[in-house]
This record gives C-alpha cells, sequence and structure tokens, in this order.
C-alpha cells in the first residue's frame, strides 16, 4: 500500500505545482454576459445615444506615417450612421495629442448644425495619444438609465503616448456610469489592435474591437456594431443590427403574449406576434450569442431592447382638418392620448424653415393641439412633422402642403452671413460655436468696410434731410398751411380716395352639397354628392365623432355617431337636418346597419352650404373675426370657425378681406390700418358685421373689435 500511497501523493504535488505555475502568469478569461436571455432590472432606457470618438491626427489623410487617406469616407460614413440611425444624441469627440474638441447635438440628423461641425472637422495632428484621450472621452459620460449608448473609436494608429499615464484597461474603465447594454467598438482602420487594447478588451464586458483592411471603412450600425435600442413600429418587420441566419431569443413580461417565429434572423429582420394589443412603449429583449466576425477581437453576445410602438399613442380628433396652407394661414390638429402616456415636453421636429408649430394643453388635460403656421412654405412644398414624446419616441404627424395665395409676413432684416456660412435654423449651441471661430475674421472686415462707408452715410442722411424739408412743404402748401387731424369720417373719406390693391381671388372649388351617406359593409362610411361623386370619411374604431367636423362639411355640423359592435350607432340629429332611410327618419339612439344608404336633407337656409367661402369653406360656420395686434404698425386678422381657422397679416393701406382670405363671400369687405387698430372702411350689400352679445351691425368708419361676428348674407 506504501507505493501507491506515495504514487498518489506525487501525483497531487505534480497537480497542485502546475496549478501554482499558471497561477504565476494570469490570462484571465473573456467574461461573458448570462446565456439567459432577461430583461435588466429597474427603469429601462428609452432613449439611444451615439458617442464617436474619432482620431484627427495627420495619419488619416495618409501623412507622416499614414497609410491611405481615409479620413474623408470616415467622416462620410459618420453623416449617413446618424441620417439612418437617427440616434437621438451625438457626442463628436475628436483626439490627437489628447483631446481636442468636444461637441453635443440632440437629434442631429440632417441639421445644419451638425453638418457644419463635419464639414470642419481636419485630421491635422501630430500625435496618437489614445489612451488618455479616450479616458477624458468617457469619463463624463452619464445618463446611463435615460441612453442606451454606443461608443465607436476610429483610429488607424496606436497609442503612442510615452508618458502612459493610463493603460488601456484604465480607459475603458472610465466608462462608470454606463447601463447594461451600453457597448464600445474600437475600430482599427487599416492597423493591428495592440496585444495590451485586445488584453483589456478580453477582460472587459461591454468593450469588442474590429481590425479593418486597409483602406476600408467600417459600415456603422451592420452587424456586430449597431446601438442596443430599436423602436418597433411593426411586429412583422423588426429590423436588428445583426448577421442573416443568427439565432435570436426573446425575454418579454408574459402578459404581453409576443412569441418569436423563425427564431432566426432572415433579410436583417425578424418577426413577432401578439396575442392581442401590446401598450404603447412596452419593452421586449431580443439576445444572440457573439458573432465572430473577421477581424473581430473580444466579441460579445448581442442585446438589442425593443420599445414597442406598434399601437398610437394618440386620436386625431379632427383627420378632416385643412392642411393645405398658403403664406400667412395656419392649421390646428387636435389630438387626444391614451392613458399612461405622458404629454409634458411635448415638441415638434422635422420642421424646416417657413413652418412653425407650438403645442398647447390644458393642465392635466389628455387632449392637446398642435398649432402649424406657414410662414414661407413654397407652394407645393410637403412637410410632414415629427410629433416628439417624452423619452424619444416620435407620432408622424398628417402632412402639410404649402399652397399659392396668401400673404408673406414681413422680413425680418438681414443678418449678414459668412460667405461659407450655410442657411437653417441651427441649434444654440451651433450658433455660439460658429460666432467663435468667425467672430475675428467678421470684426475685421466690418470694420474696413464700414470706415469706407462713412462718406455714403452722410450723403444719404442729407438726401433724406432735404425730401422730408421738400414734403413738408407740398403738404403745408396743399393744405393751406395748418396741420388739421383726420376725423372718423374724414379718414373714412381719405381712404377710399387711395387707390386700393385687391388681389386678384384664387378660384376656388366649392365643395358640392352632400345628399346621401353609405355605411359599407366594410363598416366604411362615405359622403354621396349631389352629382354622385362618393368620398370616403376616415371615422374612428372607438368614440363618438362629429361627421361635420371630420368631413369638412359646415351643413353636417351636429351629427354624431359613433361605431357600435350592430352598426353605426346614431348620437344626435340636429333638429334642422332630416337624415332618412327610405321613407323613415333617423333617430338618436338608431343603429345603422352595414350596407345602408342614408338621405341627408337641410331643413333651414342658413344651414346649407350656399356661401361662396372658398379657403374658408372648412372652417364651418358661424365665422368670427378677431383682431390680433403683433407691434405697432403690424396687426393680424384671424377667421375662426368650428373647425378651423385661417391668419392674413394686413399691410398698410386698405385692404379686401375677402380678396386676402380667398373668400368670394367676403369680397368688398375693406378695413385699413389706423394705428394699432382696424378701421372698417366698406362693408357690402348683405354682409353684416357686430360685436359679440350685440345686434346692432357695426357700421363703416367703426373700429373691428377682438371679436367679430360676421352673418352671411342669405342666398350667396
Amino acid at each position: 500500500m506504501q507505493p501507491v500511497t506515495l504514487l498518489l501523493l506525487a501525483l497531487g504535488l505534480s497537480v497542485a505545482a502546475s496549478g501554482t505555475a499558471a497561477g504565476a502568469t494570469p490570462s484571465p478569461p473573456p467574461p461573458t454576459l448570462p446565456a439567459t436571455c432577461a430583461l435588466p432590472t429597474g427603469p429601462l432606457p428609452t432613449r439611444t445615444r451615439a458617442v464617436f470618438v474619432l482620431d484627427t491626427s495627420g495619419s488619416m489623410r495618409g501623412i507622416g506615417d499614414g497609410r491611405a487617406d481615409i479620413f474623408g469616407r470616415v467622416r462620410a460614413e459618420l453623416n449617413r450612421y446618424v441620417r439612418e440611425s437617427r440616434p437621438d444624441r451625438v457626442e463628436l469627440l475628436t483626439f490627437d495629442a489628447g483631446l481636442r474638441t468636444r461637441r453635443g447635438f440632440d437629434r442631429p440628423a440632417g441639421t445644419p448644425g451638425w453638418n457644419t461641425a463635419l464639414r470642419r472637422l481636419k485630421a491635422d495632428g501630430s500625435n496618437t495619444y489614445l489612451y488618455r484621450s479616450l479616458r477624458a472621452a468617457l469619463e463624463p459620460l452619464t445618463g446611463g438609465e435615460q441612453y442606451v449608448t454606443t461608443v465607436f473609436v476610429l483610429t488607424d494608429g496606436i497609442d503612442n503616448d510615452s508618458l502612459r499615464p493610463f493603460t488601456a484597461a484604465q480607459a475603458l474603465a472610465a466608462f462608470a456610469e454606463r447601463g447594461p447594454l451600453d457597448r464600445l467598438h474600437y475600430l482599427a482602420l487599416g492597423t493591428r489592435i495592440p496585444a495590451d487594447a485586445r488584453r483589456a478588451l478580453l477582460a472587459s464586458d461591454y468593450a469588442d474591437g474590429r481590425a479593418m483592411p486597409l483602406g476600408q471603412v467600417p459600415r456603422l450600425g451592420g452587424p456586430g456594431l449597431g446601438i442596443g435600442l430599436r423602436r418597433v413600429n411593426s411586429l412583422a418587420s423588426v429590423r436588428l443590427p445583426l448577421a442573416d441566419s443568427t439565432r435570436v431569443r426573446l425575454s418579454a413580461p408574459g402578459n404581453l403574449g409576443l412569441t418569436l417565429k423563425p427564431d432566426v434572423v432572415r433579410g436583417g429582420k425578424v418577426r413577432l406576434s401578439a396575442r392581442g394589443n401590446v401598450p404603447y412603449g412596452a419593452a421586449a429583449l431580443l439576445c444572440a450569442d457573439a458573432q465572430a466576425l473577421p477581424g473581430s477581437v473580444a466579441a460579445k453576445p448581442q442585446q438589442v431592447l425593443l420599445r414597442l410602438n406598434t399601437t398610437s399613442p394618440l386620436t386625431l380628433l379632427n383627420p378632416g382638418a385643412d392642411r393645405e396652407l398658403a403664406q400667412g394661414e395656419e392649421t390646428v390638429l387636435r389630438y387626444r392620448a391614451t392613458s399612461g402616456v405622458r404629454l409634458n415636453d411635448l415638441t415638434v421636429g422635422d420642421l424646416p424653415p417657413g413652418l412653425s408649430a407650438v403645442v398647447s394643453r390644458a393642465p392635466d388635460s389628455r387632449e392637446f393641439a398642435v398649432r402649424l403656421v406657414n410662414s414661407a412654405l413654397t407652394p407645393g412644398q410637403t412637410v410632414t412633422p415629427l410629433l416628439i414624446l417624452p423619452g424619444g419616441a416620435e407620432v408622424t404627424l398628417p402632412a402639410v402642403l404649402g399652397r399659392v395665395g396668401g400673404r408673406a409676413p414681413y422680413a425680418a432684416a438681414p443678418i449678414s452671413r459668412p460667405s461659407g456660412a450655410q442657411a437653417g435654423n441651427p441649434s444654440p449651441q451651433a450658433t455660439r460655436d460658429q460666432q467663435d471661430q468667425d467672430q475675428e475674421e467678421r470684426v475685421g472686415s466690418w470694420a474696413a468696410l464700414i470706415g469706407g462707408l462713412e462718406w455714403i452715410r452722410a450723403l444719404v442722411l442729407l438726401a433724406l434731410a432735404a425730401g422730408a424739408a421738400f414734403w413738408l412743404l407740398a403738404r403745408r402748401r396743399r393744405g393751406g398751411g395748418v396741420w388739421r387731424p383726420l376725423g372718423g369720417s374724414a379718414a373714412v373719406a381719405s381712404a377710399r380716395l387711395r387707390p386700393v390693391l385687391r388681389p386678384q381671388a384664387t378660384p376656388q372649388n366649392e365643395p358640392p352639397a352632400v345628399e346621401g351617406i353609405e355605411y359599407s359593409g366594410g363598416r366604411v362610411l362615405s359622403l354621396v354628392a349631389a352629382g354622385g361623386e362618393v368620398t370616403p370619411v376616415p371615422i374612428p374604431l372607438g368614440g363618438p365623432f362629429d361627421l361635420g367636423q371630420l368631413a369638412r362639411v359646415p351643413h353636417l355640423s351636429g351629427l354624431r355617431a359613433e361605431q357600435h359592435r350592430d352598426g353605426l350607432k346614431i348620437l344626435r340629429v340636429p333638429t334642422d337636418l332630416d337624415v332618412s332611410q327610405g321613407a323613415r327618419l333617423i333617430e338618436a339612439g338608431d343603429v345603422v346597419r352595414p350596407g345602408t344608404l342614408l338621405g341627408v336633407a337641410v331643413g333651414r337656409t342658413g344651414r346649407a352650404p350656399q356661401h361662396p367661402l372658398g379657403t374658408l369653406a372648412g372652417l364651418g360656420q358661424p365665422l368670427t373675426l378677431h383682431r390680433e395686434a403683433i407691434r405697432q404698425g403690424t396687426v393680424n386678422v384671424r377667421a375662426a370657425g368650428p373647425y378651423g381657422q385661417h391668419t392674413v397679416k394686413l399691410p398698410p393701406g386698405p385692404s379686401d378681406l375677402g380678396a386676402a382670405f380667398g373668400a368670394p363671400a367676403l369680397e368688398g369687405l375693406m378695413v385699413t390700418l389706423s394705428g394699432p387698430n382696424v378701421l372698417l372702411v366698406e362693408v357690402p350689400d348683405g354682409l353684416r358685421l357686430r360685436r359679440s352679445g350685440e345686434t346692432a351691425p357695426l357700421q363703416p368708419g367703426s373700429y373691428l373689435p377682438d371679436l367679430t361676428l360676421v352673418d352671411l348674407p342669405d342666398g350667396q
């Protein structure tokens, strides 16, 4: 037994010695994320952030020890990625002998500030102090609970900092406030990843690397380089930053009833299905094993957080709102939000110059309004604004079309720009940066210009003084040398004697009278005109609605209904409107079965659509006029009805409101500015204007009140 015991003891000592030797040169295994796929605990992020740490040493342009000029292509790739992925936040950092610049942008895709920042990037540095620069870039990053962050480090060199104040591992550890879905990609452009960086990547739980062949630029957002959050608008087509044939796993709360079939990526997409409606903004997680792509180092398992936005959180209450706007006109879109949707800090994005938006909401209300104003859209230009909800979720608003006509607002005083400046509406931060960089050039050039124009200014002032003196002398001779203020009647007479420029009204096709309502078998409601034209009306699936409001047909206003399990339930029929099915009159409470044609007859002339209101036809009746003083010498007049409003800006001198609004029924209604007031000059026969609460009509020579009721003529 002793020889056997000694043999076992010797084997044990040998194993122990070998283990000790291995421990003397530790080589930590790469940490792996849990094999199970589970949603992280706690609040989940709702926004995306891309951080670019860009090498701007001269080697990126092939200067010095550079082997290829790839800087221009890298810059173009950054722009493509931002335009296609549309991150909510972008941090752009450059480095050479340390961190060089740091700029932050909110939703920068296509904005002038972002385009200018990219255009001004230059690769003219002389060193590649990678680790100290990366540490300085990552350390300030916060907001892990709000953002899913993807960091892209793009360099064609290795760290050549002789002082070596930080190692690669220390640089990666600087991102201390990262979230469980944040990732960092070290992209070596035409070079290798050095050994110390490889070890740091292997030891990291969030960073990987990829070595690209010489002269090639990686496709950001592609397989293995995508951001870890996707907003899903269709369960049938969920796009993922994974290679085809990659198997994925799904983690989702059980109450969502989500399934993944098949579980393989095809065409960069997977398909999900649900048992019922998925709440807006619900979260799910898709997971995949690490992908060993060419040149990859320390590849990590992939996790993509899904924000399921498949059910709209908003209901448009007036889909028939007039969205064809001439200059100076506006439209109001009214929405109701579903419960659970936060409505604080609503903003409207993707607005070009010439279209502005204002969001208004009463406190604690689930309803809000988006007011869109056309100040300078090109006729025929179509704009599709985006409503941005808290958390970065987007809802596409109905398109707005610029049309011919209207009044262009007064232009602000022109602001001189440097010759290379790009037009647009840059953010305040971009404006400050541009001013800082261009101030010295502007100061010198403007000083020289002003100095050279002093003598011209003196001549202009002299000419103006002479002209003013001549005008006063001529006026004194005409008036007998005595100045007398104009009274009310004199002001009217003077206004009538002045030449009036009447813009030619654009011919408008009035909507034909509706004589029937068709409720088809597919639960589609359509209006039947006198000539037989059939126009479908998008009615809501749930909740009551006003057919006149939805269809923009004033004489149907007050006819209310809602979808019912057996058909269309009529909630209210106005007393002066006859709705019939055959010989039977429809009353409130009746249910109209699918496949029914209803007749419509107007019982009161005032409700019938007989007034040639032109562009104001969609506002409904009664019409009101509102005077809005903006500043001294500038007044707006707003025509409003139950379903919308249009605004025109009055120029100096007499104006025909009928021509200004494009409404033949108001032609001949003449007004003129009188200081901050609007003076009524002429009222056409049959038209009556009156103050709210009064029956006496307003007479020429009186001022328009802030609110004026418009009684349209009969038989127009």
